[in-house]
């Protein structure tokens, strides 16, 4: 199983890489590579402070909503947690779904919290985090509307969010209200696939239905607690919010370290919604946001560069937005991999 996902890995990033390589031959990869050679090196480095901002900012946000079950975590730890969440979310497929289960690990290991309780923090953050992004989305499809430049795609654009917003609520609330029900069913899916494992993976043994419900329960109880902590949700709110902020102005400051400036509105928009692309079978959403954010950028009346200069902004925001947390936080699970290998020949 190691294998088939290491495997599985592998064709993402080369999946990916196709991509990019693609996108940018499409708009002439010569523009891109010229572009890219005259950008501003000190606006290069604004764009690498910002992603490395964005990465503390979450990471604080991440020590909040640990800090709501009474965990000793320290600012430095909440940014090596972050760092190894970005890790996780670039090296799997389909973003946080995929990697916070990974994350999770990091975070009982750092924090001795309990998975169930460390998982239920993290689907907090992961929660909040998608709340910020929309209100960033709509504050800039908002202001375009107020100033009447919203038109074309945009207007397509500004419904998708609104009706996404609805929809998404809806459900949220739905869910949350039947969460005990639903607990219960998923209690008895868990125990069927589970046992269904351990009769195909050799030495693995399935735990009885009872020891799965204490689990999920506990789970379910955890996410109840941090619910009602309001207090900690503004926190993690205000985090959530800053670290946004840093990735919007990252964007826009890349397309001004390579002489092409966009408006902060136009970052706004277009970063929000080409984060649907995480929803993609990528590790990171890696090819797949930096094609629906030239798309957005391009495509639609939010600015009027040239699809080249369009891929060269792009691929330096995303340069630094992927490479930075996944090299920081490779290191951070490489150093916890060390002690958990130690630990298994004692």
């Amino acid at each position: 199983m190691a294998r088939d996902r290491l495997r599985t890995t592998l064709a993402g990033f080369l999946l990916a890489a196709a991509v990019i390589a693609v996108l940018a031959w499409l708009v002439g990869i010569d523009d891109v590579v010229q572009s890219l050679q005259q950008a501003d090196r000190s606006g290069v480095a604004t764009v690498a402070a910002l992603i490395v901002g964005w990465v503390a900012c979450w990471g604080l946000g991440m020590r909040a909503a640990l800090r709501s079950y009474d965990a000793a975590v320290s600012p430095w730890t909440g940014l090596l947690l972050s760092a190894g969440a970005g890790f996780a979310n670039n090296v799997t497929p389909f973003g946080n779904a995929g990697g916070e289960p990974l994350t999770t690990l990091l975070v009982a290991e750092r924090t001795s919290v309990p998975y169930e309780r460390g998982l239920a923090a993290m689907a907090a953050v992961d929660a909040v985090n998608i709340v910020s992004s929309v209100s960033f989305a709509l504050v800039g499809l908002t202001w375009l509307a107020v100033a009447g430049s919203l038109a074309g795609q945009l207007t397509v654009a500004a419904a998708a969010v609104a009706a996404a917003v609805v929809v998404g609520s809806g459900a949220a609330v739905g869910l949350w209200r039947r969460r005990r029900g639903i607990t219960t069913r998923l209690i008895d899916g868990l125990t069927q696939l589970l046992g269904w494992l351990a009769a195909v993976v050799p030495r693995l043994s399935a735990p009885d239905r009872a020891t799965v419900a204490g689990r999920v329960a506990g789970f379910v109880d955890d996410l109840e607690h941090i619910a009602a902590d309001r207090r900690t949700l503004l926190a993690v709110l205000g985090y959530s919010v800053g670290g946004w902020l840093c990735q919007l102005l990252a964007l826009w400051a890349a397309f001004a370290a390579i002489g092409t400036p966009i408006s902060v509105v136009a970052a706004f928009v277009a970063l929000p919604l080409a984060s649907v692309a995480l929803a993609l079978p990528l590790p990171g959403g890696a090819g797949g946001i930096e094609s629906a954010l030239v798309a957005v950028l391009v495509g639609t009346p939010l600015t009027t560069v040239s699809p080249a200069t369009a891929v060269a902004g792009v691929v330096l925001f995303r340069g630094f937005a992927y490479w930075l947390p996944t090299t920081l936080g490779g290191l951070v699970f490489a150093e916890s991999a060390v002690g958990w290998y130690r630990q298994s020949r004692r």
